[in-house]
């Protein structure tokens, strides 16, 4: 029996992946404000009263997820260096949930 031949390239099942991605436009009437999240999430009072309010709730993993937001949004080679903290112990603590109270009070030590 001989091979069967096959094309080199897979083609597309659907031209829905085919259309690009196309700007709106805006009426000129109409009022759009610009929202940019990083103001709010660098924003240290709202950082801890959201903190404080998962603290109250007794929810912890939602303080770890809104430490991880911040440090995503401040650049984490420079906090590791202000927070004497190494990279390596700050990336492991957020990936396995459970950082230790040192870590933490470090990291809230360099947010003030």
């Amino acid at each position: 029996m001989g091979k069967t031949k096959t094309f080199g390239k897979q083609k597309v099942s659907s031209k829905s992946t085919q259309r690009k991605q196309t700007s709106r436009k805006i009426k000129a009437d109409m009022c759009v404000d610009v929202y940019d999240p990083t103001e709010a999430l660098l924003d240290e009072d709202k950082i801890g009263r959201v903190i404080w309010e998962c603290l109250k709730e007794g929810d912890a993993e939602g303080v770890i997820e809104i430490i991880q937001i911040h440090l995503a949004a401040v650049n984490k080679t420079q906090f590791a260096k202000k927070a004497q903290i190494p990279k390596t112990p700050m990336y492991h603590s957020f990936r396995s949930k459970n950082p230790t109270i040192k870590t933490l009070a470090k990291l809230v030590h360099a947010f003030a």
